[in-house]
């Protein structure tokens, strides 16, 4: 929908009259990550089914001029049958509907964030009646949300608090109205979520995606599967920082020889891929391949590498080894 016809949309919205038109036009549009409705107006964030047919439109909005943080006025939520162009109800009973995800059969979950300050968030499941099922209330913000493809299982993801709802990965089961399993994240957060099921619908795994790296599955117990294929993704795939991470936890974990290299070689890039800007982390990646040349008997590399990271940051916390070496080194002379 172009911006003409939006424009045209709002004002006949606000007037209650629509201009006639000599030829179809669809009553709803999606444009990007947007959904536009004509009669009864709307806009808001789509969210569409993996099958293309459905969309849920979530407005945080109190139908005025107020969006976004508040203390009252409802959002809209609407659900779309999209090939068909018809809304199929629309709900009003969401404090402030921020996200959701839809089915294939057209049921969906909201991430209603609610009214207030507060680091809360609930996660509500509708049915295809529009009835709600399920409520999940998480004293942390959540941060996203995921829903199969079959609509019954719900992946849910929160941001740090200072309660037991900080930071967990969690997996609702929707059908039985309980929790699968609550973990805490292997890893980053999560971009998106996929749900292995079986022939008879039960779920066999559940698998993440984390930016840059791939996917990664979890059991059903919550138990992750992947933490060997992890971390060589973090080691070759990883921005800067989680290279560096990942390397420091690749020389706690593995002593040999193998490894001191490999974080060598990790270290120098996370380097050359901007960690060198900043004291901090270029600090760290100097550190790591100080310990690094040490493991491999490169003393006088090592101390170099040391002396280069406390240059950076001198709480790096290599003082004493550094100092160390540096008595070792001349006594050899």
């Amino acid at each position: 929908m172009g911006l003409i016809r939006k424009l045209r949309s709002i004002l006949g919205h606000q007037s209650g009259k629509r201009e006639p038109s000599s030829t179809y036009e669809r009553n709803t549009e999606l444009e990007g990550k947007w959904l536009t409705v004509d009669h009864p107006y709307f806009f808001g964030h789509a969210n569409i089914s993996p099958d293309k047919r459905w969309v849920v439109g979530c407005d945080d909005s109190d139908g005025g001029s107020l969006g976004g943080h508040r203390m009252k006025g409802n959002g809209r939520v609407i659900l779309v049958d999209y090939p068909s162009d018809r809304i199929v109800y629309e709900l009003k009973c969401f404090a402030r509907p921020v996200d959701a995800a839809v089915s294939d059969s057209g049921s969906f979950i909201v991430h209603d964030c609610g009214f207030g300050s507060a680091l809360s968030g609930d996660v509500i499941a509708i049915n295809t009646s529009g009835d709600e099922i399920y409520r999940r209330h998480y004293c942390a913000n959540i941060f996203n949300i995921g829903l199969s493809q079959c609509g019954r299982y719900a992946a849910v993801q929160t941001a740090n608090a200072d309660n037991k709802d900080s930071n967990i990965l969690e997996v609702l089961d929707l059908q039985k109205r309980q929790q699968m399993f609550t973990v805490r994240p292997v890893g980053t957060w999560a971009d998106c979520y996929l749900f292995d099921t079986n022939a008879d619908g039960e779920l066999c795994q559940l698998r993440v995606n984390l930016r840059d790296l791939g996917y990664f599955r979890y059991s059903t117990a919550g138990e992750f599967l992947d933490a060997e294929s992890l971390q060589i993704a973090q080691l070759d795939k990883g921005d800067y920082t989680t290279k560096i991470m990942a390397a420091q936890e690749l020389l706690k974990t593995d002593t040999t020889e193998e490894s001191a290299r490999k974080a060598l070689s990790v270290a120098d890039t996370a380097l050359t891929q901007g960690a060198r800007e900043r004291y901090d982390w270029g600090a760290l990646a100097h550190r790591i391949r100080g310990e690094s040349f040490e493991s491999l008997g490169q003393l006088s590399d090592a101390l170099e590498a040391y002396e280069q990271a406390l240059a950076m940051n001198p709480k790096v916390g290599v003082l004493r080894r550094a100092t160390t070496l540096r008595k070792k080194l001349s006594a050899k002379k």
